[in-house]
């Protein structure tokens, strides 16, 4: 999957955001999810959906 301008300005948003983390990603069909990762902390996720979506992270339920 290509990453439309507006999806590889999200990236370098991210980039900026959290200097050092390390960026996971998963592709999947029809979209990728990016994994921003402090050590191994998750702190952000965000979705890019081949149709040139960009999607926020939703909350993440706590684990019991």
């Amino acid at each position: 999957m290509e990453l439309t301008l507006d999806q590889a300005r999200a990236i370098a948003r991210l980039r900026r955001r959290y200097p050092g983390a390390r960026l996971v990603v998963h592709e999947r069909d029809h979209d990728l999810i990016v994994e921003v990762r402090l050590g191994s902390r998750l702190v952000r996720l965000e979705r890019f959906g081949a149709d040139g979506s960009v999607g926020g992270d939703e909350r993440l339920p706590v684990a019991a």
